[in-house]
Formats: structure tokens, sequence, C-alpha cells
């Protein structure tokens, strides 16, 4: 079996989520929940919530981070710092004697460029991986949208649209990583404008003009302070697809002919259905055959080059608001 630990003890590794239910969103339930993992441990700044953790995960609370890299010697590490920390702390891990395996990260995996490049050097000359949770890609219903996409049954993109809130870095990256993924191409940054203040200082929301092809694409910010809202809308020639409530809601609408003649849109029941269900226990589970198989082409879209595509991207955006402002 293997043993897991966990870097920061915030609400994604776990600490509001009620481990009874069968719904799963944080790193310590999908482990506590995956067979093949035994034993957790915990660190958090905060020793209250490492122990409050532990205690609700069946695992132990240690005091440095250093601890646990010596004394428990995990094989798989997640990083559940808080965003502006997410690069030290795999630096710190990869400084260690000990190496662990896996290094699982929250997005975004770092701040710029340079600790993109620091991070892809220390990958290449360790032998441990670094994989980033872009949860939609885990996600078996985007997956499926991504193989609809692929097989041109809705016809080439004319336009896609996001209504979003919680800044360009922090959330953006969400919508950036998962539409170049499902798209299978990258986008370019036409315009960028400030819309407003985030709860991170420095990654304001931002309005976004940019192209994917021949196609437009628009983010839209909106305010917290009214609700949080991720929605899009990527429109094709042959059909919709609709992307509502944080990926929960997907619905499939295809182009049918009317008795009136016109062209409309009609509910794809089959392809439209329920999103997000699991994801972090998929991408532990697939973590896990990677370390029983050795197989790098099960991790492979999960890692840090194709982080570094949806990176990219999000830093031109933020280069582009510098250079306006």
């Amino acid at each position: 079996m293997y043993k897991a630990a966990i870097i920061g003890c915030g609400m994604i590794a776990g600490r509001f989520e009620d481990f009874s239910t069968s719904r799963t969103y944080s790193h310590a339930k999908a482990y506590r929940k995956n067979g093949a993992i035994g034993k957790l441990a915990f660190f958090d700044p905060d020793a209250n919530r490492a122990r409050e953790l532990s205690a609700k995960s069946g695992g132990q609370a240690f005091a440095a981070i250093s601890e646990i890299m010596v004394d428990f010697q995990p094989d798989i590490v997640s990083v559940c710092t808080p965003d502006n920390f997410h690069f030290s702390t795999v630096e710190l891990l990869m400084q260690c004697a000990f190496l662990p395996k896996v290094i699982f990260v929250e997005k975004p995996v770092c701040h710029d460029r340079h600790e993109l490049a620091r991070l892809i050097e220390m990958e290449r000359t360790s032998g441990t991986r670094i994989i980033v949770n872009h949860s939609r890609r885990f996600d078996v219903a985007h997956e499926r949208l991504k193989a609809l996409l692929s097989s041109g049954e809705l016809g080439p993109l004319v336009r896609a649209h996001v209504d979003y809130y919680g800044g360009w870095r922090h959330l953006g990256v969400h919508i950036i990583d998962i539409l170049q993924y499902m798209l299978g191409t990258l986008i370019e940054i036409d315009r960028v404008e400030y819309y407003c203040e985030s709860k991170y200082s420095d990654d304001p929301t931002l309005n976004i003009k940019g192209h994917i092809g021949n196609a437009s694409l628009s983010l839209v910010g909106f305010l917290e302070n009214y609700y949080q809202i991720l929605d899009m809308s990527i429109m094709c020639q042959r059909g919709q697809i609709k992307i509502t409530d944080f990926g929960n809601c997907i619905e499939v609408f295809r182009k049918t002919v009317n008795a009136e003649q016109e062209n409309v849109l009609v509910r794809d029941q089959a392809a439209s259905g329920v999103g997000m269900r699991d994801c972090i226990s998929n991408a532990i589970r697939l973590i896990c055959n990677y370390l029983d198989s050795g197989d790098q082409s099960i991790i492979e879209p999960y890692g840090l080059d194709e982080a570094q595509n949806t990176m990219n991207t999000i830093w031109k955006g933020t280069e582009k608001y510098a250079s306006q402002s």
C-alpha cells in the first residue's frame, strides 16, 4: 500500500468535507476512499488544523514538513497550500533527502515563468513526477465533451463565452485549462480590461477578449459580492455546449430543422448530464495506477508540459493587462 501526505489542511485538503457522504471533492477523503492508500500524514502551519484533519481521516499530524519526509517517507504528497505557496512548498519537498514518487499540487502550479522553469528542471533531475490538479481534466463528463468536440459532430467552433469571478489567475486558470484541453488548441489573448478586485491582492478579475483559431472568445468578470459564478457556452456551427454551475451541469444541444424549416437547437439528453463527480478520486486512482505500472503515459495529460501551456496563456493575459495599465 502507498503512503500519502497532505501539506496544507484547508478546504481542498478536506477540512470542511463530510466524510460520510458518497461525493468527494477533497484530497484527504479521496485518499481515504482509495484501497491502494494506507497511511496518511498531515502538516499545516496551524497545528490545530492538521490535528483535526488527521483525526477526521485516521492519519497522523506532524509538526514540520521535514518530519514527514524523514519519519513518514510518503510515496505521494498533495500540496494544498494557498496559491502563493505552491511553488515554495514543492521546492522545499524537492530539497529533502527523501523524495516522494509523485507531488500532486493544486492549481495554479506557480506564479511566474521563472518558477515554472525551476519546477521543470527539478522534476527532470529528481525522478519525482509533478502533477497539477486541473480538476476538470479528471472529470469523466468533461472528457466526453472533449471527445465530442474532437469528433467534429458539432461542427467548427464559432465562439465561446464565459462568466466568472474570483481572479484571472486563481479561477481563470480553470477556464483556460479546460478550454484548451477540450478544444485541442491554444487561446490567443487580444484585449484585456480590468473588471474588479478579487480576494487575492495581486490577482484582479479581468475581462478578456481573445480567439481560438477563427472563433472568438470572451471572459466576463462578475462581482463575488453578488454571488460566485462559473458558466461557459461553447457554440459550434451544428450545436452548442453549456457548462454551468462550475461544471456540475452539462447540456449538449444539436442543430435540427423543425417543421417550419427553421434551424433550431434540441437538447441531446444522452450527451447531457452531471459533471464534476469525484474528480479528485479519479486523480488519485490514476496516480496509483501510474505507481503500480510505471507507465508515464497515464499521467502525461496532467503534468508540467500541459500546465505550461495553460500558464503561458494566463501570463500573456496578465502581461497584456500590465502593459495597458
